[in-house]
């Protein structure tokens, strides 16, 4: 078998143009292994003629791109394979790369020990044996990568038999093909269906009873787990190598004829005729299997998506009705300390801020886009390898059907996004200094909102959560709190202002504002990166305002919001240039995240 290579002697070094696609290939054979010892050779020509195979001394899997991608493939052509969609565009080089995983996962025998206690033709016959008892495994284990094997299962038998069938006489050359597409169909991955015509070869020539013992052999085989055990599979080997014996002295025929070439002759092309044609028929039907189960996938997964997404919602709607029906008028905030410093109607320069904003506002907000997917015979967009399979079927057919290759997203302005305005606001001892220049902020934005008919609501965060402006409602005057509390009830914040806007899971245009010196317990810290990068991934833009008076306190602001499209606003120190600053750098998030949006 060319899958599995003894050789101390590490392969060849990636070439440079491939690297990308070696080291995520790497990442997946690991993944799938589960270890993370294994790398990869990556390039023309390595793992030698086969489509890969794994070196177990050196942890190595070696991937000859040109037989399991194709000649003319190039790695920019590949695409990211850790992404599981992309496996479904290249099923068969994903079969061959998971068949290694697997090897990497379940043969654990030293096969130079291997080698030292069976003879050849034993070691032989164990090496076939192994090639689906792994895969027997990694149906049991892995089933919704069943179809990346039974799409490469007969080009991998190909492969070998080819290798080898001119080595081998009629009866060994026999049951070695049982041993590699018969015996797949009782480790799960193909069906008899998909083997008739080789079937019918194997059983006319080997005769029932003779087929049934090895069928015998290969289903105690692929039922061992013991995986360093060598006790059993060595007997079987041994077992199966006492079997063709006997057969061979039953019919007076040569095992192992001298000129195997030659005795195989009358046989070897029908033989491969056979392999061929169930090769070419397997392409069409696990087309439909590839994207049948592309399908089944991305539904389940949008099930659950969904099914998480409203309980999330839910969850946070309950943490909204608890702040923001919350009773404040007696001046008491929970546990929180704070308390209504201050009460004044805007001045004129906060007026004239509030008009300026709305302007900054109304325009960002058109970055919104709706999108949807189109598929076309012709360029722009993604190639799917598999619709040009599937055209290649329908030809070969006679059909005139023709599958659109070529994939893409559209995206449009939406005629009057809506805007959705969060805002946040840490009143633990350290923000003392913010409190003015924040009050005048969330006049302006309540302000600005209401005259583009934007939705806004405010909670301030330390010991405990309160709401200084409820959804709907509108600022009449510019209140100054106090900071005194010690601590900072982040996530429940969040939670609360979410469950009021829907900023995760609305639409249109969503913006979230947070006011914080980013100073948080561990656990705070942890929920404020998990929220931030939520946003990011639902497309929310995020202001984050530090209003730090030390230079550690922004290093704590960049570190959370740190790999998200956060727009981090360090420059404001006074009430009288906050307002529009402000107002300025969150139209700049809101254009920011719709440039990620519109990608």
């Amino acid at each position: 078998m060319g899958h599995i290579k003894v050789s101390a002697t590490r392969a060849e070094q990636t070439p440079p143009e491939w690297l990308g696609v070696g080291s995520r290939i790497g990442y997946l054979v690991n993944t799938w292994a589960g270890r993370s010892d294994i790398v990869a050779y990556v390039g023309p020509g390595a793992g030698g003629p086969t489509a890969a195979c794994f070196n177990p001394p050196l942890a190595e899997v070696e991937v000859n791109v040109e037989q399991a991608f194709g000649k003319s493939v190039t790695p920019t052509m590949i695409g990211d394979l850790s992404n599981r969609d992309t496996l479904f565009d290249w099923p068969k080089a994903s079969g061959a790369i998971f068949h290694e995983a697997m090897h990497a996962r379940y043969s654990r025998v030293d096969l130079s020990y291997a080698t030292s206690v069976l003879s050849p033709r034993e070691f032989s016959s164990y090496m076939s044996l192994e090639e689906t008892r792994i895969e027997r495994l990694g149906v049991d284990n892995f089933p919704a990568n069943r179809v990346f094997l039974r799409a490469s299962a007969l080009e991998l038998v190909l492969k070998d038999f080819e290798e080898n069938a001119d080595k081998l006489g009629n009866l060994r050359a026999m049951s070695t093909l049982a041993a590699l597409i018969s015996a797949r169909v009782d480790a799960g991955v193909l069906t008899y269906d998909d083997i008739t015509e080789i079937q019918t070869l194997v059983v006319d020539y080997l005769g029932a009873d003779l087929y049934e013992k090895l069928r015998s052999v290969w289903v105690r085989f692929q039922a061992h787990e013991l995986h360093s055990d060598t006790r059993v599979p060595f007997a079987l080997a041994r077992e199966w190598e006492q079997i063709l014996q006997e057969a061979a002295k039953d019919r007076s025929e040569e095992l192992d004829p001298v000129s195997p070439k030659e005795a195989m002759a009358f046989i070897i092309s029908e033989i491969m005729e056979a392999v061929n044609e169930a090769a070419e028929a397997m392409d069409i039907s696990v087309n439909d299997e590839v994207q049948d189960q592309e399908q089944s996938e991305e539904w389940k997964e949008e099930v659950s998506t969904r099914t998480k997404a409203a309980q999330q919602q839910k969850d946070h709607e309950r943490e909204a009705a608890n702040v923001f029906l919350k009773d404040t008028s007696e001046g008491t905030y929970g546990r929180s300390g704070s308390r209504l410093h201050e009460t004044r109607a805007p001045n004129s320069e906060e007026r004239a801020a509030a008009v300026k904003i709305a302007r900054l506002l109304e325009k960002a907000k058109y970055r919104e886009r709706d999108e949807h997917e189109v598929t076309s015979i012709l360029p722009p967009g993604r190639l799917r390898s598999r619709a040009i399979v599937q055209n290649a079927a329908y030809k070969a057919q006679g059909s005139m059907m023709q599958a659109e290759p070529w994939r893409r997203t559209v995206r449009k302005h939406t005629d009057d996004p809506t805007l959705s305005v969060g805002v946040m606001v840490d009143i633990s001892g350290s923000m003392g200094d913010a409190m003015k220049p924040m009050a005048t902020t969330a006049w302006v934005m309540s302000e600005a909102s209401r005259r583009i008919q934007a939705k806004c609501a405010m909670v301030y965060y330390g010991q405990d959560v309160f709401a200084t402006l409820k959804p709907g409602q509108h600022l009449d005057q510019v209140n100054v709190y106090t900071a005194p509390d010690g601590t900072e009830k982040f996530d429940k914040a969040f939670k609360a202002l979410d469950g009021g806007l829907h900023l995760l899971q609305g639409t249109g245009a969503r913006l979230l504002v947070v006011v914080s010196d980013g100073c948080y317990t561990a656990q705070e810290t942890a929920h404020a990166r998990n929220w931030l990068q939520q946003c990011d991934k639902n497309g929310v833009a995020v202001l984050w305002i530090p209003f730090a008076s030390r230079e550690s306190h922004l290093s704590y602001s960049m570190d959370i919001t740190k790999g998200t499209n956060a727009v981090v606003l360090s420059e404001v120190r006074n009430p009288a240039q906050a307002a529009m600053v402000i107002g300025s750098a969150a139209a700049n998030a809101l254009e920011k995240i719709g440039r990620k949006n519109a990608a």
